[in-house]
């Protein structure tokens, strides 16, 4: 294993967990939007336009660095009429 390849384990091995699962979530609700949009031959050019948001702004959600509010995926899931997160109800 080269010196780099054992640097990033190491990084990769201090990251705390919370961290760990924020951006795992980042990357599945960015790969989801992703697939409705190309699910629908939507461009982001079209949905930014849609959203009312700049083109560069979704292309950062889609590339999955965005830290997204409840208030943004909510806007998300209405304008593209899907659930982008699902939180199971509770008795």
């Amino acid at each position: 294993m080269s010196r780099t390849a054992e640097l990033f384990d190491e990084c990769v091995a201090a990251t705390p967990d919370d961290i760990k699962q924020r951006v795992e979530w980042s990357f599945q609700i960015a790969d989801k939007i992703d697939s409705i949009l190309k699910e629908r031959g939507m461009t982001q050019k079209e949905f930014a336009r849609q959203i009312g948001r700049s083109e560069a702004e979704v292309c950062r959600w889609v590339g999955g660095t965005h830290n997204f509010t409840l208030a943004t995926l909510a806007k998300i899931s209405t304008v593209l009429n899907v659930s982008i997160i699902t939180i199971p109800k509770t008795i």
